[in-house]
Parts: C-alpha cells; sequence; structure tokens
C-alpha cells in the first residue's frame, strides 16, 4: 500500500503542471444517494451501483449487477442533477451525470456601442440553460487477494451560455482489505490532468486531487446491528481558502464522515459530515429493489441544502 500511495502522490505532482484552478469541478457532483447520506464516502465500501464513480476498484467487490437512478436538486432547486449507474457485476460499471442550471438571463445595453448609464440600461434578451453532461465507465482486477486496482475513462459535454466545449481524462484507484472489518480505498481523480477544449479555443486542464478513506464494519453489542464508519480526506494541490477544511500555501484538504446502521436487514439509517454540512438519510431495499433519501444540510454562508433520491434494482 505504501508503494502505491507513493506512486499516487507522483502522478499527481507531475500532472498538476499546468493546470486550470476549479477547472474540474463539475466532476465533483457525484452519483450514490446512500454516499451523500454517509458524508459524502465511498472509497472503502459499495452501497450502491454507484460504487464504480467512488472507486473503481470497489468493483471487484459485488459480483451483482444492479441499476440505480437518481435525482438530485442542489442549493434549494438551482442546480438540478439526474444520473444513471449501471454495475454489470463483472468488475465494470456505468455512468451517466447531467447537470443543468434552468432560466438563466442574458443581458445587453440598449445601445452596446455606449457605456452603460441611466440612459442606456442593460435588457433580457435571452433565457438559457447551461449543461453538462459526464459519461463515464470503471474497469477492475485484482493484484493479490486483498489489493484491487482500478480505472474510469470519463468524458464530458459543456453547454454553458451559448458556449460549447469537450473534456476527457480518467481516475485511478485502489482498494486494499485487511479480510475482516478493516478497508481502505485510494483514488486519485484526474490523475493525468483531465483536458477540457473550448470551441473558443481555450484550453483548461483539471487539476488532479487525491482521495483517501478508511471504513470499519462491526456488529453492535450484542444486538448484532451491522455498523459500518468511514473517514475520508480529499487532498487538492491547490489552496482553496475557506472552500475547504484544511488550506495552506499549495495545499488544501476536504474532510468526510459518515455512519450507517442497519437497524433491519431492509432498513438503514445513515448520517454524516460533509466538508462543513451535516448530513442524512434513510435507505429500504425490498427484496431486489432499493429506495434511497439523502438529506445536505445548508452550511454557513453557502447557497442552501441539498436533496437526494434514488431508485436501484439489483440481480
Amino acid at each position: 500500500m505504501k508503494n502505491i500511495q507513493i506512486m499516487f502522490l507522483l502522478l499527481m505532482l507531475l500532472s498538476s503542471l499546468g493546470a486550470t484552478k476549479y477547472a474540474g469541478e463539475i466532476f465533483s457532483f457525484s452519483p450514490g444517494v446512500a454516499n451523500q447520506a454517509m458524508g459524502s464516502t465511498g472509497l472503502s465500501y459499495t452501497v450502491s451501483p454507484a460504487a464504480g464513480w467512488w472507486n473503481p476498484a470497489l468493483l471487484t467487490q459485488d459480483s451483482r449487477a444492479g441499476i440505480e437512478l437518481m435525482r438530485s436538486e442542489h442549493f434549494e432547486g438551482l442546480l438540478s442533477q439526474n444520473q444513471l449507474s449501471i454495475s454489470f457485476g463483472n468488475a465494470s460499471s456505468f455512468n451517466i451525470n447531467h447537470l443543468a442550471i434552468d432560466k438563466i438571463k442574458l443581458t445587453r445595453l440598449e445601445n452596446e456601442d455606449e457605456e452603460l448609464s441611466n440612459d442606456n440600461r442593460p435588457y433580457v434578451w435571452k433565457t438559457v440553460t447551461n449543461q453538462d453532461i459526464i459519461i463515464s465507465g470503471s474497469f477492475a482486477r485484482a493484484l493479490t487477494e486483498r489489493i484491487f486496482v482500478g480505472i474510469s475513462p470519463k468524458f464530458a459535454y459543456r453547454d454553458l451560455a451559448e458556449h460549447s466545449g469537450y473534456g476527457f481524462g480518467a481516475d485511478l484507484g485502489a482498494f486494499w482489505t485487511s479480510g475482516k472489518q478493516l478497508s481502505v480505498g485510494i483514488n486519485l481523480r484526474d490523475f493525468f490532468g483531465t483536458q477540457i477544449l473550448w470551441e473558443s479555443g481555450e484550453h483548461e486542464i483539471a487539476l488532479p486531487n487525491l482521495d483517501l478513506e478508511a471504513s470499519y464494519g462491526f456488529d453492535f453489542l450484542k444486538y448484532d446491528i451491522p455498523v459500518l464508519i468511514a473517514l475520508r480526506a480529499q487532498a487538492f494541490p491547490e489552496e482553496r481558502g475557506d472552500a475547504s477544511n484544511l488550506s495552506s500555501s499549495g495545499l488544501s484538504a476536504d474532510l468526510h464522515a459518515g455512519l450507517l446502521l442497519q437497524i433491519i436487514p431492509q432498513l438503514s439509517l445513515m448520517t454524516g459530515y460533509d466538508v462543513d454540512s451535516f448530513t442524512a438519510g434513510l435507505g429500504l431495499d425490498i427484496k431486489a429493489l432499493g429506495i434511497n433519501y439523502a438529506f445536505k444540510a445548508k452550511a454557513y454562508d453557502s447557497l442552501g441544502y441539498t436533496q437526494k433520491i434514488s431508485l436501484s434494482y439489483s440481480w
């Protein structure tokens, strides 16, 4: 594991050369409602067909096939997200993520040849919708009985205020299990610097970032209630200021934590901490059918709360 971590750190440092700050933010809107309910954790455990997005190496841990449809409203409905995740049960999966902001008003001056003034005011001449479509596939294999690796190539199409562009990149993941309760997941996102090309000729490079997570599962005392605890840290090779939990010269980190209690086999209660917000949710499993709901509270000085709901089916 130490050698793998060193390799990831070297790749992150090399690929960050020439990167564009915040260019990869569209890739941070995650699938998996249960993951959101658990504080946006999910690199070291599987709870949905979207596990391959969190860490492609996780696909080796679940032989079931499944599909999940998710609907999310971020920032009290300002941004909508629709997600389709399919796990094929053979260490591969597929994700489609659609992000949209509706009714964006574009303005012009009454006389564009003159400066803004009381006699030359702006007016709304058009209303547009900003959209992002992100498609990714995930593939994994075993290196040893306890170490697994995976990769997730991804492609994005962006349509922002009458300007369009394309992005392509990949994430590299690894997973280690003790064989009992303890598991560790690693994901180097945008590991070679995801490229975003605009029709205007502009070129952006998404900064790589390193995701680390450990989880521990056990049964609660004599009641035999399964419990899962997950702790995650995501490191960025840039100073993000108040946007991150920890920030210094050239480095920032976001912290996440999650807790799951499976009260009965069909019902799971989840809660967590996501950077600066409290999260909670419910998971209901009825045979092969699953329904999940997650809520992320409004953080201080943020745009609003987030709600997610999903319907899944496994076979």
